[in-house]
């Protein structure tokens, strides 16, 4: 949701955008956690950890073109 606002903004003033999004919920956990809030804690920072990697391949290979 938050991302669909930036990039409605971003839209509006013709300002380039692209967001890498990480899902920390949903459904099943493979790792069977005891629950909240052990779950969120855990996949809240291996979504972020992916984000930021893909971030960094992402630049990485745009700096090269």
């Amino acid at each position: 949701m938050e991302t669909a606002a930036v990039a409605q903004v971003a839209n509006a003033n013709t300002i380039p955008f692209i967001a890498f999004r990480a899902l920390s919920d949903g459904l099943g956990d493979p790792l069977h956690l005891p629950g909240f809030p052990f779950q969120f804690f855990y996949y809240r920072q291996l979504a972020a950890d992916n984000a930021a990697e893909m971030t960094l391949a992402f630049l990485q290979a745009w700096s090269t073109h």
